[in-house]
């Protein structure tokens, strides 16, 4: 598998970081999805309490391969992520992300990531609650 350039990737993520950033601001959702924001990469929209949060999903082989500094990585549906300024603005406004259940990124440090071998709507849904403890419960079905 051919490796991004590192410019080009650096680009693609200051892009997916500016339209998570702009998430915050924008309608509250339990868990939404938006359109590619970059591509290969949607934004997983939540709340728990008053806070919005807005995780980047990661589906190209090649950028997942980047952000685990592994091109060697198992056949992987998808890579979910937040930065370490979103956890820690989490944190202060009293939320609690598990980053003990991240991995942390070695080619950014900054980016916390779980993989998922099949990434369905409704397996993204359950491990956003296991993250993020958190996260109200609600009654409509994901």
């Amino acid at each position: 598998m051919a490796r991004p350039n590192p410019a080009e990737f650096g680009e693609k993520y200051r892009r997916v970081q500016k339209a998570a950033e702009a998430a915050l601001s924008a309608d509250r959702h339990h868990f939404d999805f938006t359109g590619e924001v970059a591509p290969g990469v949607r934004l997983v929209l939540s709340e728990a309490g008053d806070r919005p949060l807005a995780f980047s999903l990661w589906s190209l082989p090649q950028d997942i391969a980047e952000l685990c500094s592994d091109a060697s990585v198992p056949a992987t549906a998808a890579l979910l992520a937040i930065d370490a300024q979103q956890a820690r603005a989490a944190a202060v406004a009293g939320l609690r992300v598990d980053l003990t259940q991240f991995t942390r990124s070695q080619s950014r440090p900054d980016v916390y990531y779980t993989l998922f071998d099949h990434a369905s709507r409704r397996q993204i849904h359950t491990v956003l609650h296991r993250l993020v403890p958190s996260l109200g419960t609600h009654t409509a079905a994901a």
